[in-house]
């Protein structure tokens, strides 16, 4: 073989063409060398990745791409003053080893903000996130640490906030907690342990309405587990259709059971996901729950959020309209959070919008928000909607809200969610809000 190709097959599985910076495999090579060599200071793995690379190629072309790519491998091999190692591992995914002295968050960051500055007039903003994490032992597998170190960067993906993620004991903690949820999920729905718990919701002028449908675990050793800490990781594992099918077969069993009582003219709210729209005929499911329960379809209401239109709109319009010609109620939860929700609301046939009182609380404009809010009610009147406001705390609140024009509520000054027991044994259906004051 001759001295040149020798040479170049050298180059090839040694070091990445484009970048210069080290292949996957040498870099594995070269760290496990030097850590072990330098066994008195502590080494960081840190990997990284730029959001929707591949959109960028697409719509700028492969060699704005490749510009980017090179001045991201400059980035990288500066940081702690160029005493590090440094690979290109795949695509838009890159690795750097270097000792824990020379680690900086505030270094990390920077480097989407001089990505930015240099091609912000060319491109899409770059958004960039790290995972990191800290070897503790030298002789480890260092593929086995740089694994750890992408376990982390796949939590934040997408996390326009959040951009530096840490594998650490306390993230090993989470993978377990979540191995055990998904394990134990299918003998959990089996055994009935997801359970509905409800959240009573007003009127000023007609009393108690009904109640949101939400979701509590009844773990036989943790006792009662919140949403917060199997939801997310049941909608990423594409469990979530599965439960919320739970949820919404136990809404309506509900209202069957109080049919011939004093809650019969109740009605009960449960909500649809983005993913229930991916995942599941929506419209048959529905229809079969109502007919198979003897339910009037008014009675159980569906509440969507903003995200769910984001995708496939054309479906979820469609799908929409054929639930309310069957009598279903439609709801819009969280209205105001995202940015199109005035546009949606003209190509949308709904019959409510819940406003979050978060809209208030997360702003030091008060006045504005109380102008933008009396807008919204007013806007919904003239359109023929509903108007409900959660997360109501105070009866200063909801005088405000009288004044407003919105007279439905819910929150915790009237009740937290409780279970179906507790709803029954404490609400008649004409109960009036000031007797449930928290």
């Amino acid at each position: 073989m001759k001295k040149s190709n020798i040479i170049e097959k050298y180059l090839s599985n040694h070091f990445d063409n484009l970048t210069g910076l080290y292949s996957r495999e040498y870099f594995y090579l070269i760290v496990k060398k030097t850590i072990s060599e330098d066994t008195k200071n502590n080494w960081y793995i840190i990997c990284s990745n730029i959001d929707e690379f591949k959109l960028i190629n697409d719509l700028y072309g492969r060699k704005k791409g490749d510009e980017i790519l090179k001045q991201m491998a400059s980035c990288i091999s500066e940081l702690g003053n160029g005493k590090n190692i440094c690979a290109r591992i795949s695509g838009d995914r890159f690795a750097v080893c270097l000792p824990e002295n020379k680690y900086s968050e505030k270094d990390l960051i920077k480097i989407s903000e001089l990505l930015n500055q240099k091609f912000r007039q060319n491109t899409m903003p770059i958004n960039i996130h790290f995972g990191v994490y800290k070897i503790k032992d030298c002789d480890s597998d260092i593929s086995i640490a740089a694994g750890r170190a992408k376990r982390a960067l796949k939590t934040i993906k997408r996390n326009v906030v959040k951009k530096i993620a840490y594998f650490d004991d306390d993230f090993m903690l989470r993978e377990e907690n979540e191995r055990n949820i998904i394990a134990s999920f299918d003998s959990a729905i089996k055994n009935g342990e997801y359970v509905i718990y409800l959240q009573p919701q007003f009127s000023s002028m007609d009393g108690l309405l009904g109640a949101e449908v939400l979701v509590r675990w009844l773990n036989p050793k943790k006792g009662i587990v919140g949403p917060n800490h199997f939801i997310g990781i049941l909608e990423k594992t594409g469990l979530i259709s599965k439960l919320d099918n739970c949820v919404w077969e136990q809404a309506a069993k509900l209202l069957s059971d109080w049919k011939g009582t004093d809650k019969e003219k109740l009605q009960l709210s449960i909500n649809l996901s983005v993913k229930d729209f991916n995942n599941i005929d929506i419209y048959k499911t529905m229809t079969e729950l109502v007919k198979r329960y003897d339910i009037p379809p008014q009675k159980l209401h569906l509440e969507i959020t903003e995200s769910v239109l984001m995708n496939n709109v054309e479906k979820v319009l469609e799908t929409i309209q054929k639930l309310r010609n069957e009598g279903f109620f439609i709801e819009i939860d969280d209205f105001g959070k995202g940015y199109s929700s005035l546009s949606m609301l003209k190509d949308i046939d709904v019959d409510m919008i819940k406003i979050d009182m978060d809209f208030l609380r997360k702003t030091e404009n008060t006045d504005k928000s109380l102008v933008i809010l009396e807008s919204i009610i007013t806007m919904s009147k003239k359109l023929g909607l509903q108007v409900l406001t959660e997360g109501v705390e105070t009866k200063a609140q909801i005088e405000s809200l009288e004044e407003l024009g919105c007279y439905q509520f819910q929150g915790y000054y009237f009740d937290k969610p409780i279970s179906v027991e507790d709803f029954c044994r404490k609400y008649k259906s004409a109960i009036l809000p000031e007797l449930c004051e928290a």
